[in-house]
């Protein structure tokens, strides 16, 4: 690879006193990002301007440290908003994700997850930011000897054709203008059938990836799946091009078209 590609795998992460999270280290550097920490928004904008143009796949930023400003500054002087993870230390904010979704964030993350969940969320976000700058994190890594990492499904905001926008980690769809909150349970099941669009999502797999309970029977799964379906479809009825993409698939569970 060259040296202008190599340059360009890097992640510049704003953050406090209080230092930055390890876990998120750790999945920036997983996916073969040099990490420059900064402090406060003066600091952080300076590293930026002091960057070659496109030399930063990924910016990373913790709410309370200044994360919103930053980032309404950055859409000010730049039409291209670098992408972007945000970590959230406290989570009482119940608007910073909904912002977060106006910015167009990659990945929101709340210091409250487990610390395996941060560290796969940041890898993932800074690999996708590599894919889309035209990078593969994973070839320096094989070139020299390490074992590729796998490829997994993203928890970032994702876009796609039918025109909304889902964000997995603070559970909120915004499509035509408005935000549809969902449970974590909702959410789970959204997002399960996102992931396996065109796919049914058998009852078995809710069971186990949504309601996180393998070992009930199919009749207890189902007394307690059709009630977060039923909430989930009003939810979506919001938009009812959506809600009709949810189809029940007879005797065997549900599928998004």
């Amino acid at each position: 690879m060259s040296d202008g590609i190599t340059r360009r795998k890097s992640a510049v992460y704003m953050t406090n006193d209080e230092g930055p999270d390890e876990a998120i280290v750790q999945g920036l550097r997983g996916a073969g990002c040099e990490v420059t920490q900064t402090r406060g928004i003066a600091q952080t904008l300076e590293v930026i301007r002091s960057l070659p143009d496109g030399e930063i796949p990924l910016l990373v930023a913790e709410v309370q440290s200044g994360a919103m400003p930053l980032l309404a500054l950055l859409r000010e002087r730049s039409a291209e908003m670098p992408p972007t993870l945000l970590l959230d230390r406290v989570g009482n904010d119940i608007y910073a994700p909904i912002k977060a979704l106006e910015f167009g964030v990659k990945a929101y993350v709340l210091s409250s997850q487990p610390a395996i969940e941060r560290e796969i969320t940041a890898q993932l976000a800074a690999e996708r930011a590599l894919a889309e700058a035209g990078l593969d994190s994973r070839d320096e890594m094989t070139a020299a000897g390490a074992a590729p990492r796998p490829i997994m499904p993203a928890a970032t905001t994702s876009e796609f054709d039918n025109g909304f926008d889902w964000d997995p980690v603070a559970h909120v769809i915004r499509v035509a203008g408005k935000y549809i909150h969902l449970s974590p349970i909702e959410g789970r099941i959204f997002d399960l059938l996102l992931k396996n669009r065109g796919r049914t999502v058998t009852f078995q797999d809710f069971m186990q990836n949504a309601l996180r309970n393998p070992d009930i029977s199919r009749k207890t799964a189902l007394e307690q799946l059709r009630p977060h379906m039923m909430r989930l479809r009003r939810k979506l009825a919001v938009h009812p091009p959506l809600a009709e993409r949810v189809v029940n698939t007879r005797g065997s569970g549900y599928m998004m078209m």
